[in-house]
């Protein structure tokens, strides 16, 4: 009965010995060979063990030829960071800007007023209504609003519907690099 805890134990401890915690050993692995790669054609010489038939006293050997330099590459330029980055002290690095639309039709009739930014003009003019910045009911033709439009869009197209089934009214709009403050007056 004593027998088979001990049995037990001894085969834990051959077990754990055997398989070891490996990498142990104090043997360092052996170094990889590093051999250079001849790119040209003809041998440079070498330490070959080959046999030439003759015998080593009295042998003209001339000595190997130095090899050739290769070209040297242009560096690879440091990658950049934030920290290189040089910007004009009265950048504001906004990515919108604020754009007053201004609507005053002196008509008087109702309508309904939309800013879109997708859209073709050519000899007729088409807009995406899905891609409205802005869109609202004139109020005795009037419409004042201010809206932020991202820098990227630099053109839009400005369109007032009438109640009465009359043509719509288009006027395209396109940013001022020259002014402060963009505006689209829409008379």
């Amino acid at each position: 009965m004593n027998i088979l805890p001990s049995l037990l134990a001894i085969s834990v401890i051959s077990l754990l010995s055997a398989c070891g915690g490996g990498g142990g050993g104090g043997e360092s692995p052996a170094p990889v060979a590093n051999t250079p790669t001849s790119t040209g054609g003809t041998d440079t010489g070498g330490t070959g063990d080959t046999d030439t038939g003759g015998t080593d006293e009295g042998d003209d050997q001339t000595p190997p030829e130095e090899p050739t330099p290769p070209e040297e590459e242009e560096p690879t330029p440091d990658p950049t960071s934030l920290d290189d980055l040089v910007v004009d002290a009265d950048f504001e690095m906004q990515a919108v800007f604020e754009l007053e639309v201004q609507v005053a039709l002196t008509n008087g009739k109702r309508g309904y007023f939309s800013l879109c930014d997708d859209f073709t003009q050519g000899a007729n003019i088409t807009v995406n209504y899905e891609s409205c910045l802005l869109r609202g009911p004139l109020d005795n033709g009037q419409l004042n609003d201010t809206l932020k439009v991202a820098n990227h869009q630099a053109s839009l197209m400005a369109v007032v519907w009438f109640y009465d089934g009359s043509e719509p009214q288009y006027q395209s709009w396109q940013y001022d690099n020259q002014v402060e403050q963009q505006q689209l007056t829409f008379n």
